[in-house]
C-alpha cells in the first residue's frame, strides 16, 4: 500500500534559509522546482489547506515526495533553480525556449590597423571592443547595414580582407572606404570607426556635433565634395535619432518586457535600449501550465532570462509581480550592481513600455492567427487521410544526392503545434551503392528507430515517405523486420507531370492513393511537410558535398597532410585564396618547405 505524501509533516523539518525545492510525482519524475528566501514558509504555503488555484491545487494532489537544498544567497537559489529547470523541464514549470546566447557588433579594434565590424554571438573571445548586446539578430544586421551607409568601416571578414587584389562590391556601392587596396589613409579611417563606436555607445548627438564642425572646417578649405559627403551624413544620422522613442541624450541601459496570454497562448515582448537607444523587439513565447497568471509568467521568464545574459541598471515590466523585492536582490548579486525593477513607469519610460505593449499585442494576434491556421489544417489527418485520431507527432523522410555522391537523409518533425525543430535530424547514408534511394532509405529509417529508442522520444505516429509508394514500401519492410507497430506509413509524390499541388498519398495499411485537391487544407500542410524535408536533406547534402570538395583537391599531396590542408585553407580564407598565393608565399607559412610549396603550387595549377 502507497502511503500518501505528508506535505505538512514535511515542511516542518525546513529550515528558514533560502534555497530550492523539488517536487516529485509516483514515477520519480520532477514536476515542479521552486526557489524561496524561506524554505519553511513557503513550501508549508502549499499544505495549509487555504484556497488556492485549480493548477496549484492539481499540483499538490500530484505529489509524492519533495526534496530541498539550502543555499547561501538569494542569487545562488535563483541559478541553482534554472538549472535545475532547464535540466529536468518540469510540469508545472513555466519553460523560456531561448537556447540561443544574445547577439553582439563586434570591432577588432585591438588587432588590426584597419578594424573590422561584425555580427557575433557566444563568447567574447577577440580582443577588441563588444557593443550590445542586442534583443535579435535581426536587430544587429539592421544597425550594421545603416553603419556601411554612414562610416563605411569595413566589414568583411580578415581572410577576405588580406587576400584583396582589387576593391570589392561594398567600394563600388559606397558601403566601404577600401582600406583593403589603400583607397583611405589610416587618419581617416580611424577618424570614422571613432565616430562608429560613438554611435554604437549612444552618443549620436556628440558624434553630429563632430561633423558639423568637420563641415565647416572643409567648407572653409574649399574641399566643398567633403563638405557634401559629411552634410549627408549628418542627414542619415539625424533620420535615425528621428526614430527613437529614447532621448538620445540620456545614456540610460534598460529592458522593457510585456507579457500577455490568449487562447492558453504565452507571449513575453523585450524591447532593450543601451546607451539611450531603442535596439529593436524581440519576442518569446514561453510554454506555461494552463490557468498560469501573467504576472506568474513574467516573474518566471525574468528569473529564467538573465542567468546567461548581462542584467541593466533598469528593468521595465508592464505586470506587477509578486516576488519583486526578492528578484531585484537576486538580480543584483548575480550582476553584482544595484537592479531595479519598475512596474509603474513614467513620462518617456511610460511612452516606451506603450509601445511595447502595442508591438506584444500584433505579434501575439499573428502567432494565435499561425497557430489556428496550422491546427485546422492538422485535423485533415482524421477528415481527408481517414485516420481513427489526431497524430500526435509525424515524421517526414526525404534523401538527397548528386549522381549518388555524399547521400543525405533528412528527418523533420511536426506535431499540432507545428514544427519541432529541435527534433530535426540529418543522417550520413555509407555503405550503399551509389544513387541507390530504396537502401538509403531503409537505412535511415534503421537510424532513426535507433535513435527513437536511444533517446526515449517515443514512436510517432506517421512516417511521411518523400518519394512515392516504392519508397514507402522501403519504410514499410524496415519496420516490419525491426516489428515495430503503430506507425502509419504514407509515401507523397506528385504526379505524372511533377506539379506542385497535385500530389498523391499512398496510405500503406489500405493500400489506397488518396489526392487532395489543389489548394486545400490537405495539400498545402503536405507540401509545407515535404518540403521543409527536402530543404534540411539539401542543406545537410551542401554542406557534406562543399567540405569534400575543399578537401579532395588538396588530397594526394605529398607533405601535406589533414593538419597542414586545414592550416592553407584557413590562412588563405578557402580555395581562391590558395590559388592565387605563389611559391615564394607559400613557402613563407610555417611548416611548408620550398619543395613543399613548388609542389602544391604545380598541383593547384
Amino acid at each position: 500500500m502507497i502511503v500518501p505524501f505528508n506535505g505538512k509533516e514535511f515542511s516542518k523539518q525546513l529550515p528558514a534559509k533560502p534555497g530550492i525545492y523539488q517536487m516529485f510525482d509516483d514515477k520519480e519524475k520532477v514536476i515542479y522546482v521552486g526557489k524561496a528566501l524561506n524554505l519553511k514558509n513557503r513550501v508549508t504555503s502549499y499544505f495549509s489547506g487555504k484556497a488556492q488555484d485549480r493548477k496549484t491545487m492539481h499540483l499538490v494532489n500530484t505529489v509524492a515526495s519533495m526534496q530541498f537544498s539550502i543555499t547561501r544567497t538569494d542569487g545562488e537559489a535563483l541559478i541553482l533553480e534554472n538549472q535545475l529547470i532547464k535540466k529536468h523541464k518540469p510540469k508545472y514549470n513555466i519553460l523560456l525556449k531561448d537556447g540561443k546566447s544574445y547577439p553582439y557588433i563586434y570591432c577588432s579594434e585591438n588587432d588590426d590597423e584597419f578594424p573590422l565590424l561584425e555580427f557575433r554571438r557566444g563568447a567574447k573571445k577577440g580582443k577588441g571592443r563588444y557593443f550590445g548586446p542586442f534583443p535579435s539578430a535581426q536587430a544587429v544586421r539592421y544597425t550594421l547595414n545603416h553603419l556601411q551607409k554612414l562610416f563605411k568601416v569595413r566589414q568583411c571578414n580578415n581572410n577576405t580582407y588580406a587576400n584583396r587584389s582589387r576593391p570589392c562590391l561594398q567600394y563600388q556601392i559606397n558601403r566601404c572606404s577600401g582600406p583593403c587596396v589603400n583607397l583611405v589613409s589610416k587618419k581617416d579611417y580611424q577618424q570614422q570607426l571613432h565616430y562608429t563606436k560613438e554611435f554604437l555607445a549612444g552618443k549620436s548627438l556628440q558624434v553630429i556635433e563632430e561633423l558639423v564642425s568637420s563641415m565647416k572646417v572643409a567648407s572653409t578649405d574649399l574641399d566643398f565634395e567633403k563638405a557634401a559627403e559629411i552634410r549627408d551624413q549628418i542627414k542619415e544620422l539625424q533620420i535615425i535619432q528621428s526614430q527613437q522613442v529614447v532621448e538620445s541624450h540620456s545614456a540610460q541601459n534598460l529592458d522593457i518586457f510585456s507579457v500577455a496570454h490568449d487562447l492558453g497562448l504565452y507571449i513575453v515582448t523585450l524591447c532593450a535600449v543601451r546607451g539611450g537607444q531603442m535596439l529593436g523587439h524581440r519576442n518569446f513565447y514561453p510554454k506555461a501550465p494552463n490557468e498560469s497568471a501573467d504576472n506568474e509568467v513574467l516573474s518566471a521568464f525574468l528569473s529564467q532570462y538573465y542567468q546567461d545574459k548581462p542584467v541593466p541598471e533598469s528593468i521595465i515590466i508592464n505586470k506587477k509581480i509578486q516576488n519583486k523585492s526578492w528578484l531585484e536582490n537576486a538580480l543584483s548579486q548575480i550582476s553584482q550592481s544595484q537592479i531595479k525593477i519598475v512596474e509603474q513607469p513614467r513620462g518617456n519610460r511610460k511612452s516606451m513600455l506603450e509601445l511595447n505593449n502595442t508591438n506584444m499585442n500584433n505579434a501575439l494576434e499573428l502567432y494565435i492567427a499561425k497557430k489556428a491556421n496550422w491546427q485546422h489544417k492538422w485535423q485533415t489527418w482524421v477528415k481527408q487521410v481517414r485516420l481513427n485520431e489526431v497524430p500526435k507527432r509525424v515524421e517526414c523522410f526525404d534523401i538527397s544526392h548528386v549522381f549518388g555522391e555524399k547521400t543525405r537523409a533528412s528527418c523533420v518533425v511536426f506535431d499540432a503545434t507545428g514544427a519541432k525543430k529541435n527534433m530535426y535530424r540529418n543522417y550520413k547514408i555509407t555503405d550503399i551503392t551509389g544513387g541507390d534511394d530504396y537502401a538509403a532509405m531503409r537505412q535511415v529509417i534503421t537510424k532513426r528507430l535507433q535513435s527513437i529508442e536511444k533517446h526515449k522520444y517515443g514512436m510517432p505516429d506517421i512516417f511521411l515517405i518523400d518519394g512515392g509508394k516504392g519508397q514507402a514500401n522501403q519504410a514499410l519492410k524496415t519496420l516490419k523486420e525491426h516489428k515495430v507497430k503503430g506507425i502509419e506509413i504514407i509515401g507523397i509524390a506528385k504526379d505524372e507531370n511533377r506539379t506542385a499541388g497535385e500530389e498523391r498519398l499512398f496510405v500503406m495499411s489500405r493500400n489506397t492513393i488518396i489526392k487532395p485537391e489543389s489548394n486545400s487544407l490537405l495539400s498545402h500542410m503536405t507540401q509545407h511537410i515535404r518540403n521543409e524535408a527536402h530543404r534540411f536533406a539539401i542543406t545537410g547534402h551542401r554542406k557534406a558535398l562543399a567540405k569534400s570538395l575543399k578537401k579532395s583537391l588538396l588530397e594526394g599531396i605529398d607533405g601535406i597532410g589533414e593538419k597542414r590542408r586545414a592550416y592553407l585553407l584557413q590562412h588563405f580564407g578557402g580555395l581562391q585564396g590558395l590559388k592565387k598565393a605563389g611559391v615564394e608565399e607559400l613557402s613563407k607559412l610555417k611548416g611548408i618547405s620550398q619543395e613543399i610549396a613548388k609542389r602544391l603550387y604545380e598541383h593547384l595549377h
